[in-house]
């Protein structure tokens, strides 16, 4: 399949489509977005 659009959101995530369906997403930045883990005691 082969996108014919995309959009970039606000929080650095491409996102393609293919006759208005998504088909593909690209998470930018994605070694910088892992959040600290909490303890659940």
């Amino acid at each position: 399949s082969r996108a014919d659009d995309s959009e970039l959101t606000d929080d650095d995530v491409i996102v393609r489509y293919e006759s208005g369906e998504v088909v593909g997403l690209t998470v930018l930045h994605a070694s910088k977005r892992r959040t600290p883990q909490s303890s659940s005691k």
